[in-house]
């Protein structure tokens, strides 16, 4: 008696498997609900943005013409002078004038470069060395600061024994007055330190009363590159309109002493004209002032994009903030006549919002509006609906969760009770004893479904197993035939002594059931004997070339050849075994061969693996059987010398291959002219 064992694999239960689906599913009703929030955030921005076009059309339309808070005089002929301008920033704090930019902050960012292509006068020709300066201008109270920074290698300071001023490094202003005169103001030095500031001649070579300027102060600091120049400057020189021109003038020589070249912040064919100073207009930020929130900024700028005013509240405007000119594309559009507005994300993470408005004068843009807001208290709400979400979420949670709790628990119950009654229904022998399964049998669900398959399961099951019971009842009645006849033959051999053909049907009769008892024993006993084999090393090309030699001394009637190498093709296994294959290759070869037909083996080496094939030509092998032949049982083999044939050989063979983790393969050959049998196994060093 055969004892089964059940072997229990650990794995997730399906009430697991069922909760933690559940469980994924039911996380997704958070993100649900945030993707509904997420779209309600945007509802309402969609929302502030058209409250925010209307804030800045508002805004706008009280500005509207209002040209002189843009513009004081009348508009300039001269569109490259009006981009030139130098814009002031207003400064929260007064510049200590010590030659250095620590004062300045976040504004020197914000510098204008002055280059080669701003020279006024190029003694060179080019050849010298480029000298480069930038410029930036605050404004605090009743004092406008510059911070010039030259960019100069070589530097030639004032020689006391020269009259001349222009025989070393300076830098040079130019003022229009309130008066509408022009001044030009000189700043040098013999080193660094406090700089002598003098009013010049038009020519810029002598003083004009030889007194220096003691209104306007300044530093000079040099640096690795150059050296800086920090200026303190009244006011009430330069009045409501004003206008002035920075130029730096570069001495390379200490011979010489002539200039070499001169830049400034207006183009040579601007000569004889003064860049124009942009201000933030008081009047225009007290109007936002007016008209601004505590949690929007309002941002004005003229038709050249320059800043004229700014109203921050709790946020400066990030587009107009530290910068004298706005050159976004909201702006491009609001100046060319139409509304629009922006969106986009800070570094905080916040929707900002920011809106543009034109501002008109009599039909024509001459600035714009720009208004910006965060969504902070939008994000808030965001927030508080999130956290009613999460607690929402986390109640029907323990509530579905509980509920599929006891689901499972239920279910697990009613399919272990089912597993129980099925493999009861079969004792340890393998015998159906209960085709018949009472648990939810009559159950409408998918496991009452699965109760009555196993009940129809297990009837055909029995059927089958009664045949598999009749099988040796067909065997005996199949060898008690040849059995009979010998019976018969003795029995007529006992009358008549000299009857030699009774004899030969005994004889055939024996050996046919000789043959049966022997291939129903070797197939019974062929798992346990190939256990019992030990495997060596051994060639595998030398034994196949010894084998058809062999098999040509034999069977001299059959045409055997051997295609492949003699030595060098070694496998680690039973060579009884591997012979034994070969005897059933080389009969089932035989049995399927026509008449003096060839009978090839072969053998290839694949890489690390080697290919036996053996073919014969003859009839082929029905389709329907081909995948089959190697089960047992099943025999397509012609009846020559009428000894019986069950397909014993087939199986046996491919049992010793599979033994030897090798693979053995039947297929018919083109137009069905021959058989083609090929054994695969690995070969070792």
């Amino acid at each position: 008696m055969s004892v089964v064992k059940k072997s229990k694999r650990r794995g997730i239960s399906m009430g697991t498997r069922m909760l933690l689906f559940s469980a994924l599913f039911l996380l997704a009703l958070p993100w649900l609900g945030y993707r509904y929030i997420d779209e309600m955030k945007n509802f309402l921005l969609q929302g502030q943005e058209d409250a925010q076009l209307l804030a800045a059309r508002a805004v706008a339309v009280v500005l509207n013409g209002r040209a002189e808070l843009f513009h004081p005089v009348d508009e300039p002929g001269d569109l490259a002078i009006e981009k030139s301008a130098l814009y002031v920033y207003p400064l929260e704090n007064p510049v200590e004038v010590d030659g250095y930019s620590g004062d300045w902050g976040v504004l020197q960012q914000q510098a204008k470069i002055f280059g080669r292509e701003s020279y006024l006068y190029d003694r060179t020709g080019g050849s010298g060395q480029a000298v480069t300066f930038s410029l930036l201008l605050g404004e605090y109270r009743q004092n406008l600061y510059a911070l010039v920074r030259v960019m100069d290698e070589n530097i030639v300071y004032r020689n006391p024994g020269y009259r001349r001023l222009d025989h070393s490094d300076h830098v040079r202003l130019e003022i229009l007055t309130p008066e509408g005169e022009s001044k030009r103001i000189i700043f040098i030095t013999e080193g660094q330190g406090q700089v002598s500031v003098y009013e010049m001649t038009p020519e810029w070579k002598m003083p004009e009363t030889g007194k220096p300027v003691y209104a306007i102060s300044g530093i000079w600091q040099e640096r690795t590159d150059g050296y800086y120049l920090e200026l303190r400057i009244p006011r009430s020189w330069v009045g409501t309109q004003p206008h002035m021109m920075f130029s730096v003038a570069n001495v390379d020589s200490t011979v010489e002493r002539q200039i070499d070249s001169i830049v400034a912040t207006l183009e040579k064919e601007h000569a004889g004209k003064l860049n124009r100073l942009i201000t933030r207009s008081p009047q225009l930020d007290r109007i936002l002032q007016g008209l601004g929130s505590a949690d929007a900024g309002i941002c004005v700028v003229d038709r050249y994009r320059r800043v004229r005013g700014v109203f921050g509240g709790e946020n400066e405007s990030t587009l107009c903030s530290q910068k004298d000119m706005v050159s976004a594309d909201l702006v491009d559009i609001a100046l060319k006549g139409s509304q629009s507005v922006l969106r986009y994300e800070n570094l905080e993470g916040e929707s900002v919002i920011v809106a543009a408005q034109p501002v008109y004068a009599n039909e024509e843009v001459m600035g714009a509006v720009l208004l910006e807001k965060n969504s902070s208290h939008i994000l808030g709400l965001q927030r508080e609906s999130l956290q009613r979400i999460i607690i929402a979420t986390f109640i029907v949670f323990l509530i579905a969760i509980t509920g599929l709790m006891l689901f499972s628990a239920w279910l697990a119950y009613r399919i272990r009770k089912l597993q129980k009654e099925a493999s009861h229904a079969i004792d340890a022998d393998g015998r159906v004893i209960s085709e018949h399964i009472k648990t939810d049998q009559y159950a409408a669900d998918e496991i009452g479904q699965l109760s009555r398959d196993i009940s129809s399961l297990l009837s055909r099951l029995k059927s089958y197993t009664g045949f598999l019971e009749s099988i040796p009842r067909t065997l005996r009645h199949e060898i008690l035939n040849p059995v009979n006849t010998i019976s018969m033959s003795l029995q007529k051999l006992d009358a008549d002594m000299v009857n030699g053909a009774v004899l030969n049907s005994a004889r055939k009769a024996a050996q046919q059931l000789e043959l049966i008892v022997h291939g129903l024993t070797e197939a019974a006993h062929i798992e346990d004997a190939l256990k019992q084999d030990e495997y060596e090393r051994f060639d595998l090309a030398s034994m196949v070339c010894e084998y058809v030699e062999n098999s040509k001394l034999k069977h001299g009637e059959s045409r055997f050849n051997y295609i492949g190498p003699c030595s060098g093709v070694c496998i680690m296994g039973s060579d009884l075994r591997i012979a034994q294959l070969f005897d059933k290759l080389k009969d089932n070869a035989l049995d399927f061969s026509e008449n003096k037909s060839e009978i090839l083996f072969e053998l290839k080496q694949l890489e690390n693996k080697v290919e036996l094939s053996v073919t014969n030509e003859g009839p082929g092998i029905p389709g329907d059987i081909l995948d089959s032949l190697f089960s047992g049982m099943l025999s397509s083999r012609p009846i020559k010398d009428g000894r019986p044939h069950l397909g014993i050989g087939l199986f046996v063979a491919n049992r010793i291959a599979l033994q030897h983790g090798g693979e053995l393969k039947m297929t018919n050959l083109k137009d069905n002219k021959g058989v083609r049998v090929s054994f695969t196994l690995s070969v070792i060093d």
